[in-house]
């Protein structure tokens, strides 16, 4: 029987993650001010994964770690770093529109995403916990679009569409990840996964340079904020979950992405870029209680009251 892994480290590497991603979901909307979506992706990952893979071959730090597999190179291509191009450059669109908070609202949805993906291994009866877990959850979501669709000059809908797109690619980001790492390394594909997903860009960005005819401004502040992308964005957060996913399922790993909007909302009131809309508060409650419906082992719940006693 295979050894059950210890709670605890994999819980507070996953609160560290969601912490540190609060304040990149802030950053990265202040970017989007003055950078564009693909520059700033490309220039993130690039120098991420190239600090990643530094360590990974110059330090002790995560063991000794093979060069991958023949067979996984084209698949860190394309199931790694292709979909995180995707979702970095989704996240940096719906940016450009929305909230930080309304866009980690959004990504929250990821358990309910990866239920679905999931759904196959269960019973009727989950199936259709499941399909009740996402009508709640969506309905938060709806909670959201609504201002948006009723006064398109403050908010726009096609932003909140763009941060929804962005939750399902990372859903399969976090499932491709999972499954590249199995008899590897999860900081490996992490690594991997970034530098390829900054050369998968550099086209794109180079596209919009040009299409501007100047590099972005660079300031000191616009600086610090990538950098903090890099490291405490990007190295250290990827690194924990995509470790974390190696011990744990990928909708229950993704279930802590309910607390980012949390996290979010607190970096944004306390740097005062934002306050929280009026529906804020109750779209979070609903999609956190879908994704509690969905995960939630409710038969051993309620086994403790109804069950016979020996």
């Amino acid at each position: 029987m295979p050894e059950r892994p210890a709670t605890t480290p994999i819980v507070l590497s996953l609160a560290t993650a969601v912490f540190l991603w609060g304040g990149n979901n802030v950053a990265l909307k202040q970017l989007m001010r003055s950078w564009t979506p693909a520059w700033t992706g490309s220039t993130r990952f690039l120098l991420a994964g190239g600090i990643l893979m530094g360590l990974l071959r110059w330090t002790p730090w995560f063991g000794r770690i093979p060069p991958p597999p023949s067979e996984l190179r084209r698949a860190l291509w394309w199931r790694g770093g292709g979909l995180m191009a995707t979702y970095i450059v989704l996240c940096n669109l719906s940016l450009r529109f929305i909230p930080a908070s309304h866009f980690a609202l959004e990504l929250a949805l990821s358990p309910i995403w990866a239920l679905w993906l999931e759904s196959g291994s269960h019973g009727v009866r989950d199936r259709l916990r499941h399909w009740a877990a996402a009508g709640l959850a969506f309905s938060g979501v709806g909670l959201l679009l609504w201002p948006a669709l009723h006064h398109p000059d403050e908010t726009r809908w096609y932003g909140e569409l763009l941060g929804l797109a962005s939750g399902w690619f990372w859903t399969l980001h976090s499932r491709q990840g999972k499954r590249l790492a199995e008899g590897w390394s999860g900081t490996a594909v992490a690594a991997h996964s970034m530098w390829r997903a900054g050369v998968l860009l550099m086209p794109i960005a180079a596209f919009e340079v040009l299409r501007g005819g100047q590099l972005p401004p660079i300031t000191t502040q616009l600086v610090g904020m990538q950098a903090y992308c890099i490291v405490l964005g990007g190295v250290i957060p990827f690194t924990l979950w995509n470790q974390c996913l190696t011990r744990w399922p990928v909708s229950r790993v993704a279930l802590f992405g309910n607390l980012i909007p949390g996290s979010t909302m607190a970096w944004a009131a306390i740097a005062g870029f934002e306050r929280p809309s009026p529906t804020f508060a109750m779209s979070m409650l609903l999609i956190f209680g879908g994704v509690v419906l969905g995960q939630w082992d409710w038969d051993r719940t309620f086994a403790r009251f109804w069950m016979p006693e020996d």
